[in-house]
């Protein structure tokens, strides 16, 4: 029986180790209580697109579905108001074509390094714009109808599609829309917040004051334009 140098025995079984609390630990690493990533944008996920299997995935992630509030799809609402404010996309909606927003008077958006800009519908523009890999705007217009590219929308942190005086109209890949109401019961103007959590896009109608200005609207719901890289020069 070896000795121990702190005057015990030692009964374990000769060969063996025991555990070194000082030691390294050369397994996987865990999380306690199943956390993730304060950052959702960055949070792996293993969703199979169109099947809603969730497969198990490295590094202990957890899927969105286990952390974002449960929320309906848009096969499930079919008019955005104050009763059903928000509409979550599945992998397949957030990730191919375009999100189309007809009858916006203006859209907003920020990219994954906190870009700001906004474009009205008659061509006035503010902040600076974001394009994709493919030189296409990540959110803009296409004629008279708001825009969100898809096909880079790991590009997109959220985006603001500002209503005029007619009904939003939602449309993505595969036909599903939606109506969103361009005033609540009280006279407020709807402004779509869409905002990315991992995959998958969620949209929610907000209400702001319906004489607010796009500049009023944007600091309510916390966007703050980016400076363009030339106004930064000129005021050198």
């Amino acid at each position: 029986m070896a000795g121990n140098p702190n005057g015990t025995l030692n009964l374990s079984r000769p060969g063996t180790r025991t555990q070194n609390p000082g030691g390294l630990t050369l397994g996987p690493p865990t999380m306690r209580g199943g956390a993730t990533s304060s950052n959702p944008a960055a949070t792996p996920l293993g969703l199979n697109a169109g099947s809603g299997t969730v497969h198990q995935l490295p590094g202990n992630a957890v899927a969105v579905q286990d952390h974002a509030f449960p929320a309906p799809t848009l096969s499930e609402v079919r008019a955005l108001d104050e009763t059903n404010p928000v509409v979550r996309l599945n992998e397949r909606q957030s990730a191919i074509g375009s999100l189309l927003v007809a009858g916006p008077r203006s859209v907003a958006w920020e990219d994954e390094k906190f870009t700001t800009g906004a474009l009205h519908v008659d061509g006035h523009s503010a902040g600076a714009p974001v394009k994709t890999s493919g030189n296409r705007p990540l959110v803009g217009f296409h004629g008279t109808s708001g825009i969100v590219s898809l096909r880079h929308v790991q590009q997109l942190r959220r985006a603001l599609i500002i209503a005029a005086e007619a009904p939003l109209t939602i449309g993505v890949f595969g036909g599903a829309a939606a109506a969103v109401v361009p005033r609540n019961n009280e006279g407020d103007r709807s402004v779509l917040y869409i905002s990315r959590i991992g995959p998958l896009l969620e949209v929610r109608v907000e209400f702001v004051p319906a004489d607010a200005s796009d500049a009023a609207i944007w600091a309510m719901l916390g966007f703050t334009m980016t400076i363009p890289l030339d106004q930064h020069i000129l005021s050198l």
